[in-house]
């Protein structure tokens, strides 16, 4: 049975990071961000980590980061990524490193592993061992020394190598009887480390777009007014939650000075002072009261989805769940917004902004549904099925074939009775020269046992245009 590892570190160091104001000038931000799973089969292909690196970067990109994204890299590649990246630190305030694909610990130190690694452990003794990892694989320490080095003033480094692989199973290197996981990194001061979970334990790699700690992290990296350490809270609550308390994340902190706000603070709704009321805050000089933002009326949310304003909207939902919890009242706006987005993008056949913000009402659909229906809710499957159809659409049209696959992938197991993603795969895989299994997701599409008529004339003409 394969062991699976699990590292998920972040550490910060240096200065705590201020919340800007209009006037100050934006300090720079920079980020390298790495996807690897392309892997040969002695060490395993992975299915995650090339999405969790396009979401991170995506999401860094949002908070202001400059993001060098790569996927797929050997180590020379990985060597040349990070030398590019450390070139571009110098006067950095805060530089991220994140990095998701395999890795091992070898001798009580933990290495990424590039693609084509070409490391093979079996029968090597401990020396050689560490020799074949110096020289195969990465080392994580070295990052930190290297962003260390270039004089940025926060330093980040997040690895997400919740993955399985043989080569973590070398006997010399690793009790088989034991569970694996990952050796402690204890922080310098003014540092964090955080791992996926605890030390010494293993995780999950998760059934979603994303890996399990991954999708947790994203949901709360963005959410304005959590400090750092509130992140991680929050990214432990959910993690554990999906895993039924079978993965516990863990950090250790010696972190110093300041709060950290990546997203910035929580905004502040003054109350209004009461008319001749000359006691108020504002007539007195005193500081205005804050009050709770009170949760919009369905109708209001409706609206927000009718008009496609999909952050709007999905903002005013989650207001509305830290009243009332997870429930049947997300549904019929978080699909209004999908149909919304179907309808912008039903006769473009060239990459536009209108798709690009298209794929972003599916991705901002995608977390809502883990976050405001609950697990078993009767209503997820066939909105994550559509929200991944419609975003493999997106990624069709903007000229991304192998990911439009991956998201149709995710799609059809959801959605038994539809054949619609069986034959939008068709298409991926016809774009991607797969004749054959183009054919087979046309075939299977036109099959009579799916009531949709329209779907079946595609299909149908589909395979009558194949060779």
């Amino acid at each position: 049975m394969n062991h699976r590892f699990c590292l998920a570190s972040l550490f910060i160091h240096g200065l705590a990071l201020s919340h800007l104001s209009a006037e100050t000038k934006a300090v720079p931000r920079t980020a390298l961000v790495i996807g690897n799973a392309k892997y040969e089969a002695s060490v395993g292909p992975l299915r995650n980590p090339v999405s969790d690196a396009k979401a991170v970067a995506k999401t860094l990109r949002g908070l202001g980061f400059s993001v060098i994204e790569e996927h797929n890299l050997t180590r020379d590649e990985l060597l040349v990524a990070v030398a590019k990246f450390r070139a571009k630190l110098s006067n950095t305030e805060v530089a991220l490193f994140y990095y998701a694909g395999h890795g091992i610990s070898v001798a009580g130190s933990n290495y990424l592993i590039p693609v084509k690694s070409g490391y093979k452990p079996e029968g090597a003794d401990e020396p050689t061992l560490r020799l074949l990892a110096e020289t195969r694989l990465f080392n994580a320490e070295q990052v930190v020394a290297e962003m260390s080095a270039a004089g940025a003033r926060c330093n980040l480094v997040i690895l997400d190598a919740c993955r399985s692989t043989p080569v973590a199973r070398n006997p010399r290197s690793r009790d088989l009887a034991t569970p694996g996981g990952l050796a402690e990194m204890k922080p310098p001061a003014g540092s964090l480390i955080a791992f996926a979970t605890d030390a010494g334990h293993t995780a999950q790699d998760g059934e979603d777009a994303n890996g399990l700690y991954t999708g947790e992290l994203l949901k709360h990296l963005r959410t304005p007014g959590l400090t750092i350490e509130q992140v991680f809270k929050r990214t432990r609550a959910g993690v554990m939650e999906r895993s039924d308390g079978g993965q516990i994340p863990a950090e250790y902190s010696r972190l110093v000075g300041e709060d950290i706000y990546l997203a910035g603070p929580a905004p502040v709704i003054a109350a209004a002072t009461p008319p001749g009321n000359t006691t108020a805050a504002g007539a007195s000089g005193g500081a205005m009261k804050a009050l709770p933002v009170k949760a919009p009326t369905s109708s209001e949310i409706a609206k927000l989805a009718a008009t496609g304003k999909a952050a709007e909207c999905i903002e005013a939902l989650n207001l509305t769940s830290s009243t009332r919890g997870a429930g049947d009242y997300a549904v019929t706006p978080l699909d209004g917004l999908l149909e919304r987005a179907k309808e912008d993008i039903k006769d473009l056949t060239s990459p536009s902004p209108k798709v690009e913000e298209a794929m972003k009402v599916c991705d901002l659909v995608l977390e809502a549904v883990n976050k405001l229906l609950p697990e078993q809710h009767a209503k997820r499957p066939s909105l994550t099925a559509k929200a991944q159809n419609r975003r493999g659409d997106c990624l069709l049209i903007l000229g991304r074939p192998e990911d439009a696959l991956q998201a149709y992938n995710l799609a059809i197991p959801l959605a038994a009775d539809d054949s619609y993603p069986v034959f939008n795969r068709g298409r991926a895989h016809l774009a991607l020269g797969h004749t054959a299994e183009a054919k087979a997701d046309f075939t299977t599409a036109s099959d009579p046992k799916f009531n949709q008529p329209k779907a079946r004339k595609l299909a149908l003409d589909a395979l009558a245009e194949l060779p």
